[in-house]
């Protein structure tokens, strides 16, 4: 799951030359359905989503700040989430590189969109199976018009063949996801173009190209395992970063991978 969180990090490359850069802040929520929605849930799935929900959003709320432009995108959990912890700050460059920094303790880590996408198909994630439809209803999101997207998605656990037969009969063999996106339509259609570049081939390994609709996800519902995330922008528009923002700075020291073999 923790290339999951990685795949879902990287976020916007850059290609062609911005004026300016294109920053949002995502406030993300988790909490457990309603009652109805929950029940007849299978036991075993139940701990597996407390299990990715308790990495997802930790302390129940997050907000994540996202700057996209023409060096790439620099996204900063202002609290733990999506398997990264509170401070954490990702640079994802136009060349595929993801850079992990830790500002605590000044260090850094690199992957890559390939590696990421390796790493996925080394470990038997197959691709997902996922339905998504423009709905022609629309919506103002931080002052922004966006599109309604329903979406369903589903992907097979990926089950070794030798266990399966040692499983008991109600053991979950898939993850489902249902819920809706709205998506932006014209306005900063250039930064959706250069979040689409964004390790567009893991993108489309794990369906959320088709989830986005080419455009920039500005609200999200997904349920998922008896729980309920919503995502929504709370500010957005475009500004002039300073000059290091995308850059590593120069009193850090490169770590190893975590997990990476030695």
């Amino acid at each position: 799951m923790k290339r999951m969180f990685v795949a879902l990090g990287l976020v916007a490359l850059a290609s062609a030359r911005l004026s300016a850069e294109l920053k949002y802040t995502m406030h993300m929520e988790m909490k457990k359905g309603e009652p109805a929605a929950a029940q007849g849930t299978n036991p075993m799935l139940a701990m597996m989503g407390d299990a990715i929900m308790k990495q997802l959003v930790p302390e129940g709320a997050a907000d994540i700040v996202y700057l996209i432009g023409d060096k790439g995108a620099r996204i900063e959990f202002m609290q733990a989430a999506m398997g990264q912890a509170a401070g954490t700050v990702n640079l994802a460059r136009p060349d595929g590189t993801l850079i992990v920094m830790n500002p605590k303790e000044k260090t850094y880590w690199k992957t890559s969109s390939e590696a990421t996408l390796a790493g996925m198909q080394t470990a038997g994630v197959p691709t997902p199976e996922v339905i998504a439809k423009r709905t022609g209803q629309f919506e103002t999101v931080a002052g922004v018009k966006c599109e309604v997207v329903t979406f369903d998605w589903k992907v097979a656990l990926p089950i070794p063949d030798a266990a399966r037969a040692s499983l008991p009969p109600d053991f979950p063999t898939t993850l489902n996801m249902t819920g809706d996106s709205c998506t932006t339509t014209d306005q900063y259609q250039k930064y959706a173009e250069i979040a689409a570049k964004s390790a567009s081939s893991v993108m489309a390994a794990m369906g959320f190209d088709k989830i986005a609709q080419g455009g920039l996800v500005l609200r999200q519902t997904m349920h998922m395992m008896g729980y309920e995330m919503r995502s929504s922008a709370t500010q957005i528009g475009e500004e002039t970063a300073p000059e290091t923002a995308f850059e590593i700075p120069a009193d850090y020291k490169e770590v190893p991978k975590p997990g990476a073999s030695k």
